[in-house]
């Protein structure tokens, strides 16, 4: 067929078979023509449906650690660690001598979110709960300032708990809250709060820039669905997969469920004697969420991820069903340090550090901590990079490289 002849639909259907982002890159050098199709949004977005980001590195109280050789993704990682500014200096800054700043929340589809406490907000005054919201793209150093939950709204926040040692809310990025899904600069976030005798949730949507209330249910009415005491449960480990959010519960073999399509609440069974701390809430395919539990502490000494499969998710019903068991080299400790749909993050280290308390968060030099990811389609274990300090939680970033990147918000 001559070159003449390959009108830009039948260039689009053989770039998008394509098996990596990079070969896209390559292509998109080949010539003019080539690139302005490859780097055209309606191209962009129906490659990025067919071929989800690749994981480039994380952030965490530290900054961004991008992947190194040789893991795969790490090319794309570089030229995004240059390209972007992961120190967000192009936020608002504090006016104040308060010296609240802006904290890392959330990661999502190459947005970050953060939030700050107001700078006249303390102790444990209404003020302070409701926190600066903020919205980033940091590749091309853009943020939009998430406008205050009207008191109509807020009204309904009784008492709230604190969610974390510095903060008294939750905010988060919410993939199916855009508004529009042809808009790939649109975005949405949920911001929930724990108080003393309910849950209360808001969403905002980027394409209306409102907030609206979606979710307030009762501790007491939550807990009796599931036939468990109606004292309120601690929250850890926020995780997503398939349109639901999902937090461990302490103390009970259970987790709290957020469907984000019916902005319901409901309680689900974690798989028997399972690591409530050490877990990661995957997409399985076929419309299933999978999990990896880290098991670390049998008497053979193995150390191992269990795959387990739930196999009927309808009205919170179902079974979790073992798929695999994926061996860890026994001469470290582990810790799943964050998850997304496709990848897990897991921090490994040598015994020694890890009697020092590996979850205690320090800026003391240390050695030997690995950081790894793994693909959950294949399994495949990647060194992304290597710490000299410990982290409490990691939040995975995912991006394809900066030119097939184009603004998020």
């Amino acid at each position: 067929m001559a070159l003449a002849a390959l009108t830009d639909d039948i260039l689009s259907d053989i770039f998008l078979r394509l098996p990596e982002p990079a070969d896209l890159v390559r292509t998109s050098a080949a010539c003019v023509p080539f690139r302005r199709l490859v780097t055209g949004r309606a191209f962009l977005r129906r490659f990025r449906a067919l071929n989800p980001a690749p994981l480039l590195g994380f952030l965490d109280h530290n900054g961004f650690h991008p992947a190194i050789p040789p893991h795969a993704s790490a090319p794309a990682a570089r030229a995004v660690s240059l390209a972007a500014d992961f120190s967000f200096s192009f936020l608002p800054s504090n006016s104040s001598s308060t010296g609240r700043g802006w904290v890392v929340r959330d990661v999502r589809d190459g947005r970050v979110l953060l939030d700050r406490a107001p700078e006249d907000g303390g102790g444990e005054e209404p003020s302070v709960f409701f926190t600066e919201i903020a919205v980033c793209d940091p590749l091309h150093r853009r943020c939009v300032l998430l406008p205050p939950i009207p008191d109509d709204l807020a009204a309904a926040v009784d008492q709230p708990l604190r969610v974390e040692f510095d903060s008294w809310c939750e905010p988060f990025l919410n993939p199916g809250g855009c508004g529009d899904p042809e808009d790939e600069a649109s975005f949405g976030v949920i911001w929930m709060a724990r108080c003393k005798a309910k849950l209360v949730a808001f969403a905002f949507s980027s394409s209306t820039g409102e907030w609206r209330a979606v979710a307030s249910l009762a501790w007491r009415d939550l807990m009796s669905t599931a036939g468990l005491p109606s004292r309120r449960p601690a929250l850890y480990l926020r995780q997503y997969a398939r349109g639901c959010f999902y937090w461990v519960m302490d103390l009970r073999q259970k987790l709290l469920v957020l469907d984000t399509g019916r902005m319901e609440f409901s309680i689900a069974d974690l798989p028997p004697a399972c690591h409530r701390r050490q877990i990661a809430i995957v997409e399985a395919g076929e419309g299933r969420v999978g999990m990896f539990a880290l098991r670390d502490q049998v008497a053979d000494g193995e150390v191992s991820l269990y795959y387990t499969v739930r196999q009927d998710i309808a009205n919170g019903s179902g079974h979790w069903q073992m798929e695999k068991t994926i061996p860890l080299d026994p001469a470290f400790q582990h810790y799943i340090k964050g998850a997304t749909e496709r990848y897990i993050l897991l921090l490994r280290c040598s015994e020694h550090l890890s009697s020092a308390g590996m979850h205690v968060s320090s800026s003391a030099e240390m050695e030997d901590l690995e950081c790894f990811s793994m693909d959950v389609r294949t399994l495949q274990l990647e060194r992304v990079c290597q710490l000299k300090h410990r982290i409490l939680r990691a939040y995975i970033y995912n991006n394809f490289p900066p030119s097939l990147s184009p603004q998020s918000i």
